[in-house]
């Protein structure tokens, strides 16, 4: 993909012009920038309660993964734990197109933010997040998971 960037003083009205064959993920990704619809979730200090406390809007590019545990979902991001609203299926409908997928009954990662996969015992993949975090990509979800990032590849 090439990027041209023209600055015309003279322009009173900005505009971006997108050429595209087809409409892949990073064509959406970019559709959505300019039009301000990057999708964003809102969440709280996972310490702190619900009723109480600040509300943080997480940009998802900042999510290493999501956790569902005991009825609660959980962002995990480089600056804490967040408790989001939304459920663990809204999420991965909503951000399917930023990198995320799908690898356990309760988990969603990013996988923009996998520093390392590595195989073990019983068909098991491990993902290494650049914090030094792991999780399981169950093999159940092994098959759709590779599915996603070969997709993911010949898209971006």
């Amino acid at each position: 993909m090439r990027l041209n960037l023209y600055e015309d003083k003279n322009n009173f009205e900005e505009h971006v012009d997108v050429y595209y064959a087809n409409m892949r993920p990073v064509i959406r990704q970019i559709i959505d920038s300019v039009n301000s619809e990057r999708p964003s979730l809102q969440g709280r200090p996972a310490d702190e309660d619900l009723d109480d406390g600040e509300v943080v809007i997480l940009d998802p590019k900042e999510i290493y993964y999501l956790d569902h545990l005991d009825r609660k979902l959980f962002a995990y991001t480089k600056d804490g734990v967040f408790r989001l609203m939304n459920t663990l299926s809204s999420c991965e409908e909503m951000l399917w197109n930023y990198g995320f997928v799908r690898v356990s009954k309760s988990n969603l990662i990013n996988i923009y933010k996998i520093r390392q996969l590595k195989p073990d015992l019983n068909m098991k993949v491990y993902a290494f997040f650049d914090n030094g975090e792991r999780i399981c990509i169950n093999r159940s979800y092994k098959k759709s998971f590779n599915e996603y990032l070969q997709r993911m590849r010949r898209m971006n």
